[in-house]
């Protein structure tokens, strides 16, 4: 008799929203994973080397805030805001890693494991010319997962429309409350309570989440504390800022403190601390 072989799940590696015409639908076995952006593979990998020395400048110097059209824009308010202030191309189209790569480096002051691990797990989404929009973030389970603070389940019975991408201001205010009443900042113990509470709603609704997706939604939780947090809080009028205007202010941008990856995992372990506990 032979032993009947371990049925092991398949480890997805990548995030998403509605498609436009152009943009490819996704297959039935995602073979990517990525937090705001960050793959597994790709943060381990990073947490033993130390990516490019170099620190590139953009190649666009004027970083004046104009909003994009939500046309142009993906899921992402992250890289949405590096587009409106110029760090990207302000079309959202054509980007290439590099340009992230750059982006992130000069305006966020990302270390180059972290600033390469994010960029990186972008690769699902290049084009045979090594080229993608922000508008391709929009599909599901590729980058784009179940769970966002601010964006709706893909396929929740409550988003017949699939929009996955536009700013949800009823889920932040539900954030914000998560913290306190009155302007309390948020801390890594409200984020916390914001995971599990999502959590909730989106099984509720039937929303899945992988292995691989959960650890992206792991990080995506903790990643705007580990760029613009201060003393391991979040000012509120920062958040606003940040989510219902897609810009980080200049007080980010002029920190030059270096955000790291080994910052960003640490961050998501004590996250998961203070859910369990």
């Amino acid at each position: 008799m032979h032993p009947t072989p371990l049925n092991t799940p398949k480890i997805p590696k990548a995030l998403s929203l509605p498609f436009l015409p152009h943009t490819p639908q996704p297959s039935s076995q995602i073979p990517y994973f990525a937090i705001m952006h960050l793959t597994l593979t790709n943060t381990i990998r990073g947490l033993f080397t130390f990516g490019s020395a170099k620190k590139p400048e953009s190649t666009d110097h004027s970083y004046e805030y104009i909003r994009g059209p939500i046309e142009e824009r993906g899921p992402c308010p992250g890289l949405n805001a590096l587009a409106n202030q110029g760090y990207l191309p302000r079309d959202g189209k054509n980007l290439t890693l590099a340009k992230v790569d750059s982006a992130l480096k000069t305006a966020l002051h990302f270390s180059s494991p972290l600033a390469a691990s994010l960029s990186n797990s972008l690769k699902p989404l290049l084009r045979k010319d090594g080229t993608f929009d922000l508008v391709d973030m929009r599909r599901h389970n590729v980058l784009e997962h179940d769970r966002s603070i601010t964006r709706l389940d893909y396929g929740a019975p409550s988003n017949p429309s699939h929009d996955n991408f536009s700013f949800q201001p009823t889920m932040f205010t539900s954030f914000l409350a998560d913290a306190g009443p009155g302007e309390e900042p948020v801390t890594i113990k409200s984020l916390a309570k914001t995971y599990a509470r999502r959590k909730k709603e989106s099984k509720k609704e039937g929303g899945k989440l992988g292995l691989g997706l959960w650890f992206v939604n792991v990080l995506q939780t903790v990643s705007l504390l580990n760029t613009a947090g201060k003393g391991g809080r979040l000012e509120r009028g920062l958040l606003r800022t940040f989510y219902e205007e897609e810009r980080f202010e200049v007080r980010i941008l002029e920190d030059e403190t270096e955000r790291s990856l080994l910052g960003l995992v640490g961050k998501g372990v004590v996250l998961l601390w203070h859910v369990v506990f």
